[in-house]
């Protein structure tokens, strides 16, 4: 199975630094989208490594693939160089999405 990660052109950089052989360098949201949907239907890829600037926009297309029930891809957030974007990780939202408990003010 591949491992894939998708961001700008620094987070590119340090995923191939860091082996992370397989990196798509997206200039906007839109080239995002577009190289995030070809990974999910791509059977050979396991991880897609997202940096979360692109990713908070496509929680839609990314609950869309949890319901599909297919195990891989396993698509994970990860910070940008100037940190994490603001608001809940993603881990922690996945969970409240999971649980029903969405909106609720869970404190962690």
């Amino acid at each position: 199975m591949r491992i894939v990660a998708v961001g700008d052109r620094t987070v590119a950089l340090l995923c191939r630094l860091g082996g992370v052989a397989e990196t798509i360098r997206c200039e906007d949201d839109a080239s995002a989208k577009a190289a995030l949907i070809e990974l999910l239907r791509d059977e050979s890829v396991g991880i897609v490594l997202i940096q979360d600037r692109y990713a908070r926009p496509l929680i839609p297309l990314l609950d869309e693939h949890g319901r599909s029930h297919r195990v891989y891809p396993v698509v994970v957030e990860i910070p940008g160089p100037k940190g994490p974007v603001k608001g809940d990780d993603a881990i922690t939202e996945a969970i409240r999405r999971v649980a029903g408990i969405a909106g609720q003010g869970m404190q962690g």
